[in-house]
């Protein structure tokens, strides 16, 4: 199977701008293109193993596309572990929002 890369690309919205790659592999005489969470693979390559479909490379400084693909700042967890984390994160910088507005709302 041939198999080729392209990339680092800056990601979607979807996966909040993180760069992915790209892969072309010819299948059966057909070329399939799939893509990857450059994290991801970085981490993969790392430590040298392959991680299921559940499991997510998390970043543990979740800054956007500020945030750091090293090595050191990445880390696998269960996709259910890191989503909890994600709505954590989110119900949190939505109650600081909440109290700043009403906090402005007085002067």
């Amino acid at each position: 199977m041939e198999i080729k890369r392209f990339g680092p690309y800056k990601g979607s919205a979807q996966n909040g701008g993180r760069p992915i790659y790209v892969y072309k592999k010819k299948v059966n005489g057909k070329w399939v293109t799939t893509s990857s969470n450059k994290a991801r693979v970085d981490y993969e390559k790392a430590h040298g193993t392959t991680l299921s479909r559940d499991t997510d490379v998390d970043h543990k400084d979740n800054k956007g596309r500020k945030g750091s693909d090293s090595i050191s700042n990445l880390q696998a967890m269960s996709h259910s572990k890191n989503v909890a984390k994600g709505n954590v994160s989110r119900a949190v910088k939505k109650v600081v929002k909440k109290v700043i507005k009403k906090g402005t709302k007085n002067k």
